[in-house]
């Protein structure tokens, strides 16, 4: 069973998306990541990660699925 983490701490997450922690630093600090600070220690929740991919997604040659949609009804 191949069961997606629920939380991931910062080395984990830079890990994940194969970038370094400064960068992941560099996301947060810019706002384009949620996370949340417990006393020390930041965490990330999957949906969290799962927004920043979404909001990232590039649609191929600027058309989206609704476009594509209209042009072929």
């Amino acid at each position: 069973m191949n069961k997606e983490k629920e939380f991931y701490n910062k080395l984990e997450l830079a890990m994940k998306l194969g970038i370094c922690i400064r960068t992941l630093d560099k996301l947060m600090s810019d706002g384009q990541i949620s996370f949340s600070k417990i006393r020390n220690r930041v965490i990330f929740a999957q949906k969290d990660l799962d927004s920043l991919i979404e909001r990232s997604r590039r649609e191929a040659f600027g058309i989206n699925e609704e476009t594509l949609k209209r042009h072929l009804n």
